[in-house]
């Protein structure tokens, strides 16, 4: 395998673990404690790790390490309103993280938060715009359908969002 192909998995890696430990474990409440701390240690490694490699990172990708690493450290540090957030909204928690990153990203980088080098500038932060707009479509969608549970609040929106970037991604590079 070469490099670069070790890179892009490499980047779901915290999120595969995350879902490994909780479904190994019976989606407990211990299995939720043990899957965040997971995560997030690796969220951490691997963000660390990517940020040194001549890459841009995936955005969403970013969001969901957030995700895992404010979780993990709720757990650690026994941070009780956050997981209380955590255990009552998952999918709108997760959507937060991934927004966060999309402000920050939008507003000062230069590949935005579609994650793309551009000349033409105002293309890219329009595209960063829809991304983050569907973001936030998503998270209202997430506290919607929250009571039917992770596949309703996060899963499907997730990849709904995941095929949104692609194509305004890919519309963008064809500009």
């Amino acid at each position: 395998m070469d490099k670069k192909s070790f890179i892009s998995y490499l980047k779901f890696f915290p999120l595969t673990a995350f879902l490994l430990y909780a479904r190994i474990f019976s989606f407990t409440p211990q299995a939720w404690q043990g899957a965040f701390i997971l995560a997030g240690a690796l969220a951490a490694c691997v963000t660390t790790f990517l940020l040194f490699q001549p890459i841009i990172l995936d955005r969403l990708m970013l969001g969901i390490n957030l995700f895992f690493f404010v979780g993990a450290s709720a757990f650690i540090f026994k941070i009780i309103p956050i997981l209380q957030f955590y255990g009552a909204y998952k999918g709108p928690a997760f959507f937060m993280s991934i927004i966060a990153i999309g402000l920050i990203t939008t507003f000062s980088s230069p590949a935005g938060f579609i994650g793309i080098y551009h000349h033409n500038k105002t293309a890219l932060k329009l595209a960063s715009y829809r991304l983050l707009a569907a973001s936030f479509a998503c998270l209202v969608l997430s506290f919607l359908l929250n009571s039917y549970g992770l596949l309703a609040s996060a899963t499907l929106p997730f990849i709904t969002l995941r095929m949104l970037q692609e194509i305004v991604a890919k519309k963008l590079k064809n500009m």
